[in-house]
């Protein structure tokens, strides 16, 4: 039996919102994002740009469990890759107050600290700097604009 709090509807987090990191790398989750049954999320920091997501358990488990199931990748590359994720990921409780402890040492090499923007993915969170979400959106534009024409949107 599905759990209500485990369904992706009741995981949807949209929306951008900006909020300070304070001096313990704790973020204030917006209690809109906040669902029964979701007291943990997974940070890792994006491979490629200077932000941090965070993940639901259920989402980091899917994203495995997608990869093992997929046959463009030999079987020494998915657990190459299952390796790197897990062990990238660090767990962060959510508190009683909706506040969540990012990694330190996360927070430092990506240049998160004072203000951050929190971006709505989905199914997971990004965090961002506020000077880098703004350039990101702005070179993202075209993008959208061109698949939302395609789409519908």
């Amino acid at each position: 039996m599905v759990n209500p709090a485990e369904s992706s509807e009741t995981r949807l987090f949209a929306g951008t919102l900006q909020h300070v990191l304070d001096d313990n790398h704790r973020v204030t989750v917006p209690s809109r994002w906040r669902h029964e049954g979701l007291s943990e999320f997974f940070a890792l920091p994006d491979p490629r740009r200077s932000f941090l997501i965070l993940l639901p358990a259920s989402e980091l488990q899917r994203m495995a469990t997608e990869l093992e199931a997929a046959n463009e990748y030999s079987r020494a590359q998915q657990r190459q890759y299952i390796r790197q994720l897990f062990a990238r990921a660090t767990s962060c409780m959510l508190d009683r107050q909706g506040r969540l402890v990012l990694p330190a040492d996360v927070c430092q090499n990506l240049g998160l600290s004072g203000e951050v923007v929190l971006a709505g993915g989905g199914a997971r969170i990004e965090v961002w700097k506020p000077e880098n979400w703004q350039r990101n959106a702005s070179e993202e534009d075209s993008t959208f604009a061109e698949i939302a024409d395609r789409v519908g949107l």
